[in-house]
């Protein structure tokens, strides 16, 4: 097991209780996660993010940095993420 640790807003949810995969992205240079959904129709996202507050986001890069926050909410926290 691996785990990846990034800043990102605290409210992004990377616990275990979704049935997508965690997926590494690069973001300005940095490693980020991601989700990686299964999707029965390619015009559903299937890289997303999930927030605490708000839900599915449909952007894999939402709330991963000030620049993309989607809310006056964005608080940045250290993920400590483990990849399977």
């Amino acid at each position: 097991m691996k785990t990846i640790e990034f800043n990102a807003c605290k409210h992004l949810d990377y616990s275990d209780t979704y049935t997508a995969k965690k997926e590494l992205i690069s973001i300005g240079g940095e490693t980020k996660v991601c989700w990686n959904r299964l999707v029965i129709d390619i015009s559903y996202p299937a890289l997303v993010q999930f927030c605490k507050l708000r839900g599915r986001m449909n952007n894999p890069e939402m709330c991963l940095c000030d620049r993309t926050k989607q809310c006056i909410d964005y608080e940045e926290l250290k993920h400590k993420v483990e990849l399977l």
